[in-house]
């Protein structure tokens, strides 16, 4: 990268470098690889969001954001089972939390093409998250059937977090969308 620095003729190219360089330098010296193999991969691929916490309550996880002396500028945590962008404005010290349609956006990239196939079915809720808890290694994310009604299981790696979401909250971002329109 500093060989590809020095070849460039534009001071905006040559900054752009540089700040590529103090980056791959942080991570490197800070020992954020696992973190950032899991942003990379997270980022890349329909799979749920990297996920900082996960609170009982909104009122937790305000509480969270507030003593936090510099959180990040924005990020993603789970509240009740649901998603929420919270953000930082360092300049204004301005924090807030945003609901967000995540696993809804998630649910629906993974049917565009139909319907996958499901790993396990179940009669009951109670009887999928038993299911759920006693995977050793759970994948990220996987189709289920409880009762006949399709559902997405979701582990957080970093947080050992599971959850299931009923495929029809879609229904809720589609709301939202219509309700956009003019």
């Amino acid at each position: 990268m500093v060989r590809i620095r020095g070849e460039l003729h534009l001071p905006e190219e040559k900054e752009l470098a540089s700040v590529i360089i103090d980056a791959l330098h942080f991570i490197a010296s800070t020992g954020q690889h696992t973190a950032f193999e899991a942003f990379r991969r997270d980022a890349l691929a329909p799979r749920p969001p990297h996920v900082f916490a996960s609170f009982r309550t909104r009122e937790e996880a305000e509480a969270w954001l507030y003593h936090q002396p510099e959180p990040p500028a924005q990020g993603q945590v789970l509240v009740a089972g649901e998603y929420y962008q919270f953000y930082y404005f360092r300049e204004l010290n301005r924090r807030g939390l945003l609901p967000q349609f995540t696993v809804e956006m998630l649910i629906r990239l993974l049917m565009e093409e139909g319907p996958p196939a499901t790993v396990a079915s179940f009669v009951s809720h109670d009887e999928a998250e038993d299911w759920l808890a006693k995977q050793l290694a759970p994948p990220t994310h996987a189709f289920i059937s409880i009762g006949g009604e399709y559902h997405l299981a979701v582990f957080h790696e970093n947080l050992h977090h599971r959850a299931i979401h009923p495929v029809s909250i879609v229904e809720r971002l589609e709301k939202w969308e219509r309700e956009q329109r003019p």
